[in-house]
């Protein structure tokens, strides 16, 4: 069974399914190969009469990984055949009347990979048991949509940061057809989980994204440090050496073919993510303080308790580690001496004195490379914001792999978008999914709907503050906390925020001795 909406660019069509009217695959911007290349995304041209929304558009262009078909990665990392032609979107909503809460999901990948079709992405449930209208998206990743140009075009002034305006012309479709949907543009949240918190969080600190977003919420953010200018002159010196260039002419990079950049990059030494270029980034958000432009916005935010474990899967070995491999990647990792170190592991044995060393190392990669920033940008942003920040910690744990994983990076991911079924290969199956997934979805609603996540499910959830940093606790049977760990993660404080450019390398694989 089908059903028709109308678009401000035209009327689509789109399937009814058990638990929501779906539109996949709508396009909110022309296709970005070519002459377009690199630039801020053109208009779509209007079309008469209508047009199916029944598939995914293509992916944006990136390089395929193993992880795209392992089942315990691939319900987030699966994507669909690439192309320049990349920027769709995919609507998920109750019904076409009414005025609902719009809830927009940026993908996670870093700034280089995966999509927003991912099987573990699908809105239908989330929209239908909680009456909101669900949006995800593709844009434009790794060279493609960060890379910055030189040579004098203002044309290409903005094509460091052309992944951004892709993302801010899917908001601003949002804004112009939310209605069409049963939607309210005028109470859009925008959630995203690793990258696509980084992605949240970057956001909120531009002036271009003023009104065409209310609420955020920022699900294990990595960091959300930008690229500067000696790196992006760096990332550009890089690729036009893998090219066989001097320098990277930006009329010439338009006619290379597709998969002669991706190779380039692929093989480059250039870091693509958002570019601090005067113009949408001036600075880092949330490394000192909250940006301006985020005072407003209430934010939800938090991390999974063993968020490391994801990267440490890849070598059961980094599961039976001994201490002195630990005191071998950490001094990498941080750069520091191995008495630092030393100092460092002691903190965290004296606090859990039953971890083995490599729940020592999950502990304190975990703190350093999501902890730490997350709950940095909660306390900045509480600490200026006139609205109110809420915290969570999602302690459930995956039973598969006898339970190793623990509570792995992306794990709450299904939960929110009621996809467990389809996200098997990392949370398992068992009669206990479906009834946290309802908490998860609810809370996730309500906040998108009031800016308050407080459900009848849970405790009375208190916002947080720099001071009394309460936080909910996650699971099966939830609690409002005070930041547990704190103590032990204040360790890390005397150490660098961002000890180097490859963290994950540096602390799943065991150095060259």
């Amino acid at each position: 069974m089908a059903v028709i909406a109308t678009t401000t660019n035209g009327d689509v069509r789109g399937a009814v399914t058990e638990n929501a009217l779906v539109f996949r695959g709508i396009r909110y911007g022309a296709p970005t190969g070519g002459a377009n290349r690199f630039l801020p995304p053109q208009p779509v041209e209007k079309w008469a009469g209508v047009i199916d929304a029944l598939s995914p558009g293509p992916s944006a262009p990136q390089l395929p990984k193993p992880e795209n078909t392992d089942p315990f990665f691939a319900w987030y990392t699966s994507i669909q055949p690439i192309s320049e032609d990349c920027l769709f979107l995919n609507v998920f909503t109750p019904a076409l009347n009414g005025k609902r809460p719009m809830m927009v999901w940026l993908h996670g990948g870093g700034w280089r990979d995966f999509s927003g079709t991912a099987p573990g992405f699908d809105g239908s449930r989330l929209a239908g048991t909680q009456d909101v209208v669900v949006v995800t998206l593709n844009h434009r990743l790794n060279a493609f949509g960060f890379l910055a140009l030189d040579g004098g075009h203002e044309r290409f002034a903005d094509s460091g940061n052309a992944g951004i305006s892709d993302i801010l012309a899917a908001l601003q479709w949002v804004q112009d057809n939310a209605e069409a949907f049963g939607g309210d543009p005028g109470n859009v949240t925008i959630f995203g989980e690793s990258g696509g918190a980084s992605k949240v969080a970057a956001l909120m600190s531009t002036a271009r994204a003023k009104d065409l977003f209310h609420k955020a919420i920022v699900q294990s953010s990595a960091g959300v440090r930008l690229a500067h200018q000696e790196e992006t002159i760096a990332a550009s010196r890089s690729l036009a050496d893998e090219i066989g260039r001097v320098r990277l002419d930006p009329i010439e990079m338009q006619a290379l073919p597709m998969g002669l950049v991706l190779n380039a990059a692929q093989r480059a030494t250039g870091i693509y993510r958002g570019i601090v270029d005067g113009r949408t980034f001036l600075e880092d958000p949330f490394v000192t303080s909250a940006p301006d432009a985020a005072l407003g916005i209430p934010l939800l935010i938090g991390c999974t308790t063993t968020e490391f474990t994801y990267y440490m899967r890849s070598d059961a070995k980094n599961f039976h580690l001994e201490l002195p491999d630990v005191r071998r990647r950490l001094t990498r990792f941080f750069n520091v001496d191995v008495q630092a170190v030393d100092r460092l592991i002691e903190a965290y044995r004296d606090s859990q004195p039953d971890a083995s060393p490599s729940g020592l190392l999950v502990a304190i990669a975990t703190d350093q490379i999501f902890k730490r920033s997350t709950y940095g940008i909660a306390e900045r942003q509480a600490a200026a914001s006139r609205a109110p920040v809420y915290a969570y910690l999602f302690e459930w744990e995956t039973p598969i792999e006898d339970g190793r994983m623990r509570s792995p990076h992306t794990c709450e991911v299904p939960f929110i978008f009621g996809t467990t079924e389809s996200s098997a290969g990392c949370v398992g199956t068992g009669s206990d999914l479906s009834g946290l997934s309802n908490t998860m979805m609810s809370v996730w609603a309500s906040f998108a709907r009031s800016g308050n996540p407080n459900i009848s499910t849970v405790p009375r959830w208190e916002p947080f503050d720099r001071d009394g940093r309460k936080m909910m606790v996650l699971n099966l049977e939830s609690r409002l906390e005070r930041d547990p760990g704190v103590t032990t993660r204040s360790a890390l404080n005397d150490l660098p925020a961002f000890s180097n450019h490859n963290p994950i390398f540096a602390l799943s694989s065991d150095p060259v001795r």
